[in-house]
């Protein structure tokens, strides 16, 4: 772990240097990663977040990491720059100012935990990987749904 040094005009966070052992793709500034229960099993290995991995987040990107690679992710603090979906735009979906984040079937982006009876059953939302603050676009960004965009959070994966 890397613990950034504290100083009053910055926010304190804290890293891990990880494997990326998603084979297709470079993770990037940004997207999320979910430690690999599935396949490597080592505390050390990170993926894309899909299934299982679900309830399992590593962090956030702060760099870009080749697949095979090691690398920093942000595992608690501010972030200004995470990857979100924004939601549909309903009441159930949309990311507001405080709203818990998780991760979607399959994706590199969190997303708001959507208020329904199927989610709250669900266990892949009882530890929220981050809380939202805001998104940098706040015209564009809160309804989107098919692409992700960047917003501001507080990463919560320790």
């Amino acid at each position: 772990m890397e613990f950034q040094r504290t100083n009053r005009s910055d926010p304190e966070r804290i890293f891990v240097i990880v494997r990326n052992s998603y084979s297709t793709a470079t993770l990037t500034n940004g997207q999320w990663a979910g430690w690999d229960i599935v396949t490597d099993k080592d505390g050390v290995n990170v993926t894309k977040i899909s299934g299982a991995i679900r309830a399992a987040p590593a962090g956030c990107a702060v760099e870009s990491i080749p697949s095979g690679n090691f690398g920093l992710i942000q595992v608690w603090g501010y972030k200004s720059d995470a990857r979100c979906l924004g939601g549909s735009g309903s009441i159930t979906s949309k990311i507001t100012q405080g709203a818990p984040l998780k991760f979607p079937t399959s994706a590199f982006a969190a997303r708001a935990f959507a208020r329904n009876s199927a989610q709250l059953k669900s266990i892949h939302g009882k530890f929220p990987c981050a809380v939202a603050i805001e998104p940098l676009n706040t015209a564009a960004i809160a309804t989107q749904f098919a692409t992700s965009g960047q917003y501001e959070v507080i990463v919560r994966c320790l």
